[in-house]
């Protein structure tokens, strides 16, 4: 009898264990949040360093694949809007070979974050998303190899000056922060940053101006954070926008200001 007691016993910590290590490997649901309001209207580029000679060269690949219909059909594969007739944003004299660098490299060094649909890992642990596929069709024509590094979003412009990467391409909102920092690519993608609540909490707080007594979950350093100091809100900063996100699933935060492209790729599902 003690060696069968003794083995339910342990049955039943194998499964406690399993659900533990389920609960925190497997993906997390947000389908009972949901998008409040928009807050702004952004675009994504892409950010080298300053003077960087991959600037120009850069946006000439996105005319090919524009023109060819490569953006296009990734833009129609991952629910995104592109941005149309985008004119370049850098106008600075080149001052950095960056090209010779990357191919004497053999490969260009690209700054991410875990942020679908932009840049995610599949199923296989690969990373996937609009950016990685458009940055895989990029390198191809520079011949060079891709290679992905996360990086600490809030240190983003540190890490491109001192060549632990050299680009940010990331659904990076082009901002004036954005553009004193680095060389920015011409605008690619249609952003907003919204504010997602859980979704029986939405029909309580249509505009920001009810949201002010709410405590803010953004992405330390992301045009969530300065969207939540422009509009005077309480905020804690996270890692991560997927960070922001459980902070509201799991109530230790009110509401999240995350961009849209992610909101409309992850909650309610």
């Amino acid at each position: 009898m003690k060696k069968i007691i003794s083995a339910i016993l342990a049955m039943v910590m194998l499964v406690m264990c399993f659900g533990a290590c389920s609960t925190q490997t497997g993906e997390t649901s947000y389908d009972n949040l949901a998008i409040a309001c928009e807050l702004t209207s952004e675009e994504y580029g892409i950010a080298f360093r300053k003077g960087s000679d991959l600037v120009a060269e850069v946006d000439k690949i996105m005319d090919q694949l524009n023109a060819d219909g490569t953006l296009a059909q990734l833009a129609e594969k991952y629910n995104l809007t592109l941005v149309e007739d985008a004119q370049p944003n850098n106008n600075e004299e080149v001052t950095v070979s960056d090209i010779e660098y990357i191919k004497a490299n053999g490969k260009l060094v690209i700054g991410i974050t875990d942020y679908e649909p932009m840049n995610y890992k599949d199923d296989k642990g690969e990373w996937t998303g609009f950016d990685t596929e458009f940055a895989i069709a990029v390198c191809e024509i520079l011949g060079v190899e891709p290679v992905f590094v996360e990086i600490d979003w809030d240190s983003k412009f540190l890490a491109l000056d001192a060549k632990t990467i050299d680009c940010i391409w990331n659904g990076m909102t082009i901002s004036e922060e954005v553009l004193n920092n680095t060389s920015c690519s011409k605008a690619y993608v249609k952003n907003a940053q919204v504010v997602v609540l859980p979704a029986e909490k939405v029909a309580e707080f249509k505009t920001p101006a009810d949201m002010k007594a709410l405590t803010f979950a953004v992405e330390a350093g992301s045009a969530g954070a300065t969207a939540a100091d422009e509009n005077g809100f309480t905020k804690v900063e996270v890692a991560a926008q997927t960070d922001a996100l459980v902070e509201v699933q799991s109530g230790s935060s009110d509401a999240c200001i995350i961009d849209i492209t992610m909101a409309n790729a992850t909650i309610g599902k």
